[in-house]
């Protein structure tokens, strides 16, 4: 049987910390090359795991002329485009003619809701609006994606994928022994994400200390800044951007994870706080599969019971060590060793499959 030969159309480069681009990495790690031959693009320094492995070929990307460029590539006989995004290569590719995509698939991975996409300008909503209908295939990373993308869409998804973990770089430490609970906010630094709510629980549990590790947006970490000034939050900690191995040894360092936002797929950050044995606490809304209720942290409806939730774990070490526990086997499930199989299965279907 012929490899199948898929490009992915994310990014690997090294400093890269965008979701996509690091789960791309660990998937085109994982894909047998007995049976994948995968294409990924760098601009600067690739990802150095995915030179020279068999099965695999790194595209350096021009400065000058990338749409071109990819669509070039994308046009060069494929069997899956996976990755396909919002940008003017995917919306060119879409419109040509079947006859001159040939057998090559566009796989859309939807990994967030629609509604992340907010006020868009009127470029990206063109090109949301020409992408998203025409593709071939349609993944979820959860059951509460999947039925987004059939509601903003009406198409189907033909499987749901999970993201995975690296079991074997998030660990947790042989002990936790802070002298106060440390709370851990990792994330981008914009109000949707709810930094601002991080700054309320310190008000409201100065016993604590909390962390808010991430890159600001729009100017968001001052206005964080500035609040912690004037209500002089004492007991809270405003960090920027780290690297992995940086937020690695953040988490063994920290106690509880707290993630305020209400609009998330499967938050990847969750995912390495559980594997780094921390409890989770995150809202309900988005039905996350990586936080069980009550057994490996807390999915909450309101704000208030999100207050509550932190209260007990504040004040009970041995709650936090239970679930902590709890949350480092859950995470056994979604190693990306197991999870990859899943892609790759998923791969070969659509490989296998008719084009439309």
């Amino acid at each position: 049987m012929d490899k199948v030969r898929v490009l992915f159309l994310p990014g690997v480069d090294a400093a890269n910390t965008n979701a996509q681009s690091l789960n791309v990495r660990e998937i085109a790690l994982r894909l047998d090359p007995e049976k994948f031959h995968s294409t990924l693009w760098y601009e600067q320094e690739p990802d150095l795991r995915l030179r020279n492995l068999p099965g695999v070929r790194l595209i350096e990307l021009p400065t000058r002329g990338k749409t071109l460029r990819i669509l070039r590539e994308m046009l060069a006989g494929y069997d899956i485009v996976a990755y396909i995004d919002f940008s003017p290569a995917s919306y060119l590719f879409l419109h040509l003619p079947r006859r001159m995509r040939r057998r090559t698939k566009a796989v859309y991975h939807a990994e967030a809701p629609s509604a992340q996409i907010v006020n868009p300008s009127r470029a990206l909503r063109f090109l949301y609006e020409g992408v998203l209908p025409n593709c071939d295939f349609y993944t979820g990373i959860t059951d509460f994606v999947a039925r987004d993308v059939h509601s903003a869409s009406k198409k189907r998804v033909s499987h749901i994928l999970n993201v995975g973990v690296d079991t074997s770089l998030f660990t947790p430490p042989s002990a936790r022994a802070n002298p106060v609970p440390v709370v851990l906010f990792a994330g981008t630094l914009i109000e949707r994400k709810g930094p601002q709510h991080i700054l309320e629980a310190a008000a409201q549990f100065p016993n604590a200390t909390f962390r808010l590790v991430g890159a600001g947006r729009q100017g968001f970490d001052e206005v964080l800044r500035q609040r912690i000034k004037q209500s002089a939050l004492n007991n809270v900690i405003l960090e920027g951007p780290k690297t992995q191995s940086q937020m690695v040894e953040i988490m063994r360092k920290s106690d509880i994870f707290l993630l305020p936002s209400r609009l998330e797929g499967i938050p990847k950050i969750t995912l390495e706080a559980a594997a780094a044995g921390l409890p989770c606490i995150v809202f309900r809304d988005y039905e996350t599969p990586s936080v069980i209720d009550g057994i490996t942290g807390f999915q909450v409806t309101t704000l208030e019971d999100m207050m509550q939730a932190l209260g007990k774990l504040i004040d009970d070490h041995s709650l936090r060590e239970r679930m902590g526990a709890a949350a480092r086997k859950h995470m056994e499930k979604f190693d990306w060793n197991v999870v990859s199989r899943q892609w790759q299965s998923a791969y070969l279907e659509i490989a296998a499959a008719p084009a439309t």
